[in-house]
């Protein structure tokens, strides 16, 4: 259930290897096309655009909501976004660009659609596994065990290359974006979610980082 350009190829990897029949793409996205989602066991590309249609649809279903902290995701999508303009793919559209409009755009989904994640699952923990496959080497056997396989598995390799040398403008890009919003630089680190863009005196009491679910 994260967004692209976190792993998403990885998990496709991995579902595939453990034999489920897998769509990596974005057709998934909608309930409402329920041929797809009957034609495969595994999905992953983007995000559901309703959850709870999704979860009542499949009762017993397993959900994964791999992340990426904000700095490199936000590099990642500029990167893509770039190769697509310059293979003259690109969908041009007013929230995936390179611009500052969709920055910050992505950082405001990015932190609404993990919140609701974490809320929607609040009592029901069994049923949500939150993995960094980019930071994470354990990240596809957690995601094994969490579907009830046994064993060790590698990490898929998959398009995240988290040591590439990122453009000065893809930083200065994050930087005002960052200073716009007034996100805190340790935040930039965090995978799930920026508390800063929190309501003033709101206490989630969820974790902000996956690395706190495993302290």
């Amino acid at each position: 259930m994260g967004f692209n350009k976190c792993a998403t190829t990885s998990l496709h990897a991995l579902f595939t290897t453990l034999g489920l029949p897998s769509y990596h793409g974005t057709q998934w996205r909608s309930s409402d096309k329920l041929w797809l989602l009957k034609s495969y066991d595994c999905f992953s590309d983007g995000i559901p655009q309703d959850l709870a249609k999704l979860d009542r649809l499949f009762p017993g279903s397993k959900f994964v909501l791999q992340v990426r902290d904000l700095e490199s995701w936000v590099y990642s999508r500029l990167a893509h976004i770039e190769r697509s303009k310059r293979s003259g793919i690109h969908r041009v559209a007013a929230d995936w660009d390179t611009t500052d409009y969709a920055v910050t755009s992505w950082i405001h989904n990015r932190n609404r659609h993990h919140l609701l994640v974490q809320d929607y699952f609040a009592e029901r923990p069994g049923d949500l596994l939150i993995v960094n496959f980019i930071r994470d080497p354990s990240a596809a056997t957690r995601v094994a065990h969490f579907l009830g396989y046994s064993g060790t598995y590698d990490r898929p390799e998959d398009n995240a290359n988290p040591d590439k040398a990122v453009p000065a403008s893809h930083r200065e890009t994050l930087s005002r974006c960052a200073a716009e919003l007034h996100i805190p630089a340790q935040e930039l680190k965090y995978d799930i979610y920026c508390p800063s863009l929190l309501e003033p005196g709101s206490d989630r009491g969820t974790p902000a980082d996956s690395a706190w679910l495993q302290s």
